[in-house]
């Protein structure tokens, strides 16, 4: 019986990463490490502000990553600006419509946005 719990245990721990991690993000572009780094970003959906810290790569890079599993399913406007308040310092705000069905997080388009032609069309050969 104590081999069965440590079977269990084993397998349990080993999955729970996976679960923690697999949630969708929100995930930036880093800001190189040479630049002005972000002390937070302030992350605004449905009119609600939240301030995010940034998560650091190891080469001093940072970057924001922020949880969308708790969003009810919908169409939400994301805003996100990077803020640094030593230098009192701030980015223009990012504002992106997002589509969430259960745990799948994609981007909603506007009404008004143009899609990208999906094909070019070289003309009529003469002959």
């Amino acid at each position: 019986m104590p081999i069965l719990r440590i079977v269990v245990l084993t397998v349990l721990l080993m999955a729970t990463p996976a679960l923690l991690i697999a949630q969708p993000f929100l995930v930036s572009d880093p800001y190189p490490a040479k630049e002005v780094q972000p002390t937070k970003f302030v992350v605004t959906i449905g009119g609600k502000s939240f301030d995010v810290v940034p998560e650091k790569n190891p080469d001093g890079s940072s970057f924001l990553k922020y949880d969308l599993s708790r969003l009810p399913d919908g169409i939400h406007t994301v805003k996100v600006k990077a803020v640094n308040s030593a230098l009192k310092q701030e980015s223009p705000e990012v504002s992106l419509p997002l589509q969430k069905t259960g745990s799948k997080v994609t981007r909603a388009r506007d009404e008004g946005e143009k899609l990208a032609p999906s094909r070019t069309f070289p003309g009529y050969i003469r002959r």
